[in-house]
Parts: structure tokens; sequence; C-alpha cells
């Protein structure tokens, strides 16, 4: 009678009618004894489990348990209820003792690697996952969180792989189309992530995110017209869906000179969405129009989206104790080959790891080879690109960090959103954006005396911290080449250049160059980035010279290349001319270690004043110029001796390696004495308190 009825629970609950199998369940579970209590228990915990009242399901399960502790189905049910309550280690006991009991059984070891993926311990969830699949190779969801896990691990292609084995035990299943198509997108295999979200929208016409993934390859591969008709079409489904209105704004490049115009038309379009506005302030750094007090303004429209949590978000018994190991936290989009790896990186690797606990959060969206370097110098890594807000925030409290630094800023990829949520006590702004992040919630930005001087604290939501004499470090790549003579002693004349990136480079730039230029008429101009394979950007840089009757004879344009070629590149410049109102950062620092001088002329923000802070203390304050006449003038002095601006090329780069800004040791010392030091004022407030 009682297994007839506990069938009939199973059945309506296989039906999806979850109140009445729970209905049925509870009755059981009132007059029944041993495994029928057992079962019914069971099935209460799964169904309570997928009504998300996680508390009431582990009641249930553990009275499951109390009769019969050794069942591995209710020890599985266990494992994902504590699971599902981001109880990690206790669900990887409960799990493993499961798989141990019944270790042909593929749906436990599915969710054995869930849980392991979740704790940090992706190999083993690898391992994990393949495990389950030779068990069932129809297995279709552990293929697909198989090839997840891969594709954030930076292997793109291998994600690529299983997805398309899994498409041939499944061809009809859309969501297996669509991952397929960001394996391949993240890959760079762009003609096969266009063939995989079409055949994602054919298969299911309203699938937003694919038309929106669909307008990313489509932009990429410079086809912006259809680009926008496939974001448009995305939010025409979803008018909430994010990613669709980044890629909008985003089909106009930073520093276009248009790019605010287009931005705020999106914004226009939702002007909640914090993404845009984050992307209009990245543009506005670039604009020479957009004052400081312009900036701030914008900036504090952002943060008023944000007010202040009532209660912030961290534990309410967190750990103020003063002396005792602090746990950091990062939060990153650029744990990747980019100028953090040369920055942030060796800061990283350079803590007592007796006293910080390291933890990473990597908003990266496609992890490389460096990714794995800033993985190891954590002592935990997250991988959260694909968290909500909500559960960052969730996953960062659990984790109980103490300082929290944001690295990105309004930058892409960003995560500010999660800062204003206050999960750790003790907030931080550094790294790449470098302007204030507009957020009440963040505690203090770190700086220093050139790029933030103290009468731009009234630019700042941020109480500013100049700890060192840079606001950061650099560490040279072992690869560099040799430093070369300088190129004018066999051209006959000057070859100036400028290695930024494009969005670098204006009218306002120009205008400076062509002014040297002009007052040397022999010198040459040579630029270098990847993006100026496109010719119709070379044709934008030209028009720019005419304007000031500079000819395009004159003008020589490169590509890049690996990073290593890249630097042997500065062999063919004698000066680099400095980018305004956004100034040169890393490629200042590697032009000094390449011998070359760089001229600047500090602008009006944080980031107008990069090169400014990297000569003067790194073996160079001579560039710094007070002016453009001051500038040319510099610029004529090189021209007329040679053989001194040669001398200074062989002395740049040991000067340089001697400096401050080289001294990683003393740079982290002073970091994480006044990270420390920052922990100590603020337990202090609280006992005030």
């Amino acid at each position: 009678m009682t297994m007839n009825t506990l069938a009939r629970a199973i059945a309506l609950y296989q039906a999806g009618n979850r109140a009445a199998a729970a209905t049925v369940a509870q009755e059981i579970a009132a007059g029944a004894a041993g495994e029928d209590l057992g079962d019914a228990c069971n099935l209460l915990a799964v169904i309570a489990l997928d009504d998300g009242c996680a508390v009431d399901a582990e009641s249930h399960a553990r009275r499951a348990m109390a009769t019969e502790p050794g069942n591995p189905v209710y020890l599985n049910t266990l494992g994902n209820i504590l699971l599902a309550q981001g109880r990690s280690d206790e669900a990887l006991v409960a799990l493993t003792t499961a798989h141990g009991l019944a270790p042909a059984e593929p749906d436990i070891l599915f969710n054995l690697a869930n849980a392991q993926r979740r704790a940090g311990r992706d190999q083993d969830a690898v391992e994990s996952y393949r495990g389950c699949i030779a068990l069932k190779p129809g297995h279709i969801a552990a293929r697909n969180n198989l090839a997840v896990l891969l594709k954030a691990q930076g292997d793109a292609e291998g994600a690529a792989t299983v997805l398309i084995e899994a498409v041939a035990h499944a061809p009809t299943s859309a969501e297996l189309r669509f991952n397929l198509g960001n394996a391949l997108l993240a890959a760079g295999r762009l003609d096969g992530a266009e063939a995989a979200y079409r055949r994602t929208i054919s298969l299911r016409p309203r699938h937003s995110e694919a038309h929106a993934n669909l307008g990313v390859v489509l932009a990429e591969s410079g086809r912006k017209t259809e680009a926008e008709t496939s974001f448009r079409a995305a939010i025409a489904i979803n008018p909430d869906l994010e990613p669709a209105y980044v890629g909008l704004a985003d089909l106009v490049d930073e520093g276009s000179g248009d790019d605010i115009a287009h931005r705020r038309a999106v914004l226009a379009l939702k002007p909640d969405l914090a993404a845009i506005r984050s992307s209009l302030l990245m543009c506005m750094q670039y604009s020479p129009a957009a004052g400081r007090a312009q900036l701030f303004a914008e900036h504090q429209a952002y943060g008023a989206m944000f007010p202040a949590p009532t209660v912030p978000a961290y534990a309410v018994d967190h750990d103020f104790s003063v002396e005792r190991p602090l746990r950091l936290g990062v939060v990153s989009g650029d744990f990747r080959s980019h100028a953090m790896a040369f920055f942030a990186l060796p800061v990283f690797a350079a803590r007592d790891s007796a006293d910080w606990y390291l933890t990473g959060y990597s908003t990266t969206a496609k992890p490389d080879a460096v990714t794995q370097e800033f993985r190891a110098a954590a002592d935990a890594w997250r991988d959260v690109r694909d968290l909500s807000t909500t559960q960052l925030v969730e996953l960062i409290v659990r984790d109980r960090i103490d300082v929290l630094i944001d690295l990105s800023g309004h930058a892409r990829n960003t995560r500010l959103p999660v800062f204003a949520a206050k999960p750790a006590p003790l907030q931080v702004a550094w790294g790449d954006y470098v302007d204030t992040r507009g957020l009440s919630t963040i505690d203090i930005l770190l700086g220093d005396s050139i790029q933030t001087p103290p009468e731009d604290d009234r630019y700042y939501t941020e109480r500013v911290v100049r700890f060192a004499p840079d606001y950061f470090c650099y560490r040279p790549p072992a690869y560099a080449p040799p430093v070369a003579p300088a190129p004018c002693l066999t051209q006959g004349g000057l070859t100036f250049g400028c290695f930024s990136e494009i969005t670098k480079i204006g009218p306002a730039a120009v205008a400076i160059w062509a002014a040297v230029m002009n007052a040397i008429p022999n010198a040459r101009f040579l630029f270098n980035n990847r993006l100026l394979a496109d010719a119709t950007r070379q044709q934008h840089l030209i028009q720019l010279f005419r304007d000031h009757g500079i000819g395009s004879d004159r003008l020589m344009f490169r590509t890049g290349g690996a990073h290593a070629a890249f630097l042997a590149q500065y062999a063919d410049i004698d000066v680099v001319l400095d980018t305004t109102p956004y100034s040169g950062g890393l490629t200042t620092c590697e032009a000094l270690l390449m011998g070359v001088p760089v001229l600047t002329i500090p602008g009006d923000r944080f980031c107008g004043r990069h090169a400014a802070v990297h000569l003067t203390h790194g073996g160079y304050p001579e560039g710094v110029a007070r002016s453009v006449d001051d500038l040319v003038a510099k610029a004529k002095h090189f021209a007329a001796d040679p053989n001194a601006l040669d001398e200074l090329r062989m002395a740049l780069r040991d000067r340089f390696l001697k400096s401050t800004v080289c001294d990683v040791p003393r740079f982290a010392a002073a970091f994480y004495g006044t990270l420390r030091n920052e922990w100590h004022k603020l337990c202090a407030t609280r006992r005030e308190k």
C-alpha cells in the first residue's frame, strides 16, 4: 500500500505536479518507517530544493539519512542541497562518499564534478565530468558543463571539441549550439562561431543571447551594420539584455570623436544600464573636451545609481582583529595579456603569503596563458564571468574577504555594482582605470602626488591615499631585446613614434606632434599598433597630419606583432611623443626599457599624467615638458645633437631599471603596508563606535 503510494508521489513529481507530490510524500512520512520513510523524505528534500527552500530541503534530507546513512541516493540529494547553499566543502564530503558507494552511477559523478568546480578544484571537476561521460556518453549536461569549464580554463578549442561531440548526441539542442558558438568565439574562430549562433537562432528564433553574441561576431568581423541589426533584434526580444546594449554602444570605437554622442544615444534607450554609463566614462577619458568637473559629475551620476546599502553585505560577525593574516580579494577583467601583467602581477607575487591570502575574482572574457600566471600567483581563484551581481557578492562574503580591490574600474568587464553592495569591510580602487569610481562604498583610491595631486581630491568620491612615488611598479619581461643604437645616426633625421593604442590618438595629440614635425622638416613619424592593419585607420591619421601641413610621405605604419618583436621595433624610433589627453603608461615604461626617451606634457587628469610620473621616477624627468613650445624645444635639441641622443639611449635602460619604478620589493612593501595601515584605521574606528 505504502509503496504504491510512494510510486504515485514519484509519478506526480515526474509529471511536474510538485505540490501534489509533496502532499502524498508528507502523508507517507507521517506514518511510514524504514526505507519507505527514507524515500519519502528524500523526495520531499528534492521538491523543497526545486522550490528554493534549501533549509527545509536539508531538514528532509537529514531525516532520510537518519534512516540509512550509507544510502548513496540520499547522500547525493544532501550534497546537492549543501551545494545550493554555497557549502562547497560539506557538499564535497557528501558527494564523494556517495560516489564511493555507487561508482558506476553517472548522475552522482556529475553532481560531484559540479561541487568540485564550485570549490575551485577545476582539474578534479574535469576528470569527474569525463568519467561521467564515459559512464553515460549521452549525458548532455556533463558534456556542456565540461565545455564551459574548459573554456573558463582558457582551453576554448578543447571546449569546442567537447561541444561538437555533444551536438552529435543532441543535434536539436539550441543551448549546445549556443555554447559551441561561445567556445568558437573565445577561440577566435569567427566563421564557426557565426554558423553556430545562426543555427541556434534557427532552432530557437527568440534566443536573445544568440542574437547578441552573433552581433559581437559580426562586429569583430568588421560588419558593423549587420552587427547593429543583431543587437537590436536581441533588444527587441529582451529589452533588459545588458550585453546587447553594450555591444550596440561598442560599435563606435572609444576615442573616435563621435563615441560619446553615440553612447549617450544608447544610454537614452536604457537610462538605468550601468554598463553603458561605464562605457561613456571610458570614452570621456579620451576626450579633451571633457574637463575634470564634467568627468566628476558623470562619475557622480554613475554612483547615484547605487545608493549606499543600509547594511553592508559582509557578514555581521566579520572578524575585525587587527593583527592577523588578511584575506585580500581582487576583482578584474584584465587577468590576461595586458598592462596589468607588468604592473599588478609582480605586486601580487611579491606579497608575504603568511600575511595575505589572495583570492582572484576573474571576469576576464578571454583567458590566455598570462591568465594562468595570475592564477598561479593567487591562493584561490574564482572564474566569476557568469555569476550575477548577487551571486558574486554572496561568494565574496562567503570567502570572508577583508580587503577587496577593484582593478578594472569602468573598463570592459567591470563588476563595480558588486562593490556597491559592500561585500568587504575595506574596499579599494587601484589598477587600470585611472579615475574615481563614483561609488561611496569604495573607501580609498591608491594614487601618487603627480597623477592625483592634493588639489584634485575634490574630484574623487574615495579618499586618495598617496602611498608611493608612482602608483604602479613595473617588472620588465625577461625576453626584452638589447637596446639598439639611435636610428638617426644612419637615417639622416629623427624618427618620432607612438606605439600606443589607437584610441589614444586624436586631433589634440596630432596637433602637438605636427608642431614638432613642422619644426624639424626632415623628421618622420612611425605608428605601431595591430589595429593599423585597417587601411581606414591609417587614412584617418594621414588626414589629421595633412590638416597641419604634414604629408603622408613622412608617416610610416606598423602593425605590432608578438610582444618581443613589438619591443624590438623600438629600435626604429629615436623619440616617443606622448599622447593626450590620455597619456601612455605601459608604452612609456617599455620605451625607457628600450632606451628611447619620451616627451610628454602632463594633462589635466589622472590618465593624462602617466608618462609624467613614470619619467619623473623612472630616470628621465627631463622628458616632462611644461608646454607645447617647451616640448618642441626639447625635440629640436635632440635633432641638433644625434650623438648626445645616442649616448642618452645607451644609458636610459640602466637608469630605468635602477629607479623606484622598477623596484618591485620596495613598492610591494609600501603597497601592503598601506593596506595593513588602512585596516588598522578601520578597526580603530569600529572600536570607537
